[in-house]
């Protein structure tokens, strides 16, 4: 499901492992959070986003935000 995710967190090279000590998560919890079984939370989105230096609408979004739709 979230193929983004996937495909930033690959090529900037971090594992599963790496990710679910972001989130505080084991990396089987974190696998099925990547794979859309479990959602993540907005606290967890959030930690992702900055980890990862990356919008968290680029990553969990399927088009960016614009400044209207936020406010």
């Amino acid at each position: 499901m979230y193929e983004r995710l996937k495909e930033i967190r690959e090529t900037k090279g971090y594992s599963i492992e790496d990710m679910a000590n972001v989130i505080g998560k084991s990396p089987c919890n974190y696998f099925k959070k990547e794979c859309g079984n479990v959602k993540f939370s907005v606290s967890e989105a959030l930690k992702i986003s900055k980890f990862l230096k990356t919008k968290v609408e680029r990553i969990f979004f399927e088009t960016e935000l614009s400044e209207n739709e936020i406010q």
